[in-house]
């Protein structure tokens, strides 16, 4: 990431175009199975890690949520007086419970209050999330072991990988980055530059995360919005896009369209189009 901002900032239109490699989380596999490859290659890349996940202290709500559909015919998930009841008996059920019950707990109950309400449901389906973490997270003496090849870089993404755009105020939103980001610089030796923000769509992701990432000293920030990079991303240097490869569309004739861009352009003319009937 930090060779991508020099290229952009270099500005030569005669340069040979370059992709940037990034994954969020810091999962196992990062190491176990792209990693070999990518050495192989002699291709550098970039780890965002949430810093609570690789202490093997945080849920991985998103797993446990699959887990417990899957190994279940039915999930309840209770938030104060209310709870709601997923029908989870066929696979097509199954995926409609997913898709359900995510929503439900990035939009209908509130950040602070979402682990709460995942944690109780694991517990109570007798569900080990802290064994989950340490199963699929890279620990700190992990990443520091894997980080001694150049070709490998850390950035920040968050301590406990909130949705900040939910947040209340601008001081949560610096509480979450900045844990992050110092108990990188405790358990690695070394400040990032880099920072992901968690989610990264268009509503995890507001003006305040911006002045924050800036203020904290990032070099830069990424979502997941899409898009390529070019020197006009530099106005916006804590809000660039990423090409999103994320279970999606991966065949390799839609993984050659995105590269060429013509994908975002298209995308992002219709987003204007809309936006200017909508007047």
């Amino acid at each position: 990431m930090d060779v991508a901002l020099e290229r952009l900032r270099a500005g030569e239109k005669s340069a040979s175009r370059f992709a940037v490699l990034t994954f969020d989380d810091g999962y196992k596999d990062n190491r176990d199975v792209a990693y070999p490859i990518l050495k192989e290659l002699g291709v550098p890349f970039t780890i965002f890690i949430s810093s609570e996940y690789s202490n093997h202290n945080s849920e991985l709500w998103w797993i446990i949520l699959e887990q417990l559909i899957a190994e279940n015919t039915s999930v309840s998930l209770r938030y104060g007086e209310r709870q709601f009841n997923y029908d989870c008996s066929s696979l097509e059920l199954k995926e409609t419970a997913f898709e359900a019950s995510r929503c439900m707990l990035i939009s209908e109950v509130p950040e602070t209050a979402q682990r709460e309400v995942v944690r109780e449901a694991a517990e109570r389906y007798g569900h080990d999330w802290r064994a989950l973490c340490q199963e699929l997270i890279l620990s700190f003496e992990e990443l520091k072991e894997l980080a001694e090849d150049p070709l490998v870089s850390l950035g920040a993404h968050t301590d406990t990988h909130p949705m900040l755009a939910r947040l209340s105020t601008e001081a949560e939103i610096r509480q979450h980055i900045q844990a992050g980001q110092q108990e990188m610089v405790a358990r690695l030796g070394k400040r990032p530059t880099m920072l992901a923000y968690p989610y990264g769509f268009a509503e995890a992701v507001d003006r305040r995360c911006e002045a924050v990432a800036e203020e904290l000293g990032f070099a830069a920030a990424v979502t997941t919005q899409p898009g390529t990079l070019s020197a006009k991303n530099l106005e916006r240097p804590y809000h660039l896009p990423r090409v999103s490869l994320n279970g999606l569309h991966q065949n390799q004739r839609m993984v050659d369209v995105y590269l060429t861009g013509a994908a975002f352009a298209a995308y992002h003319a219709v987003k204007r189009a809309r936006s200017w009937l909508q007047r």
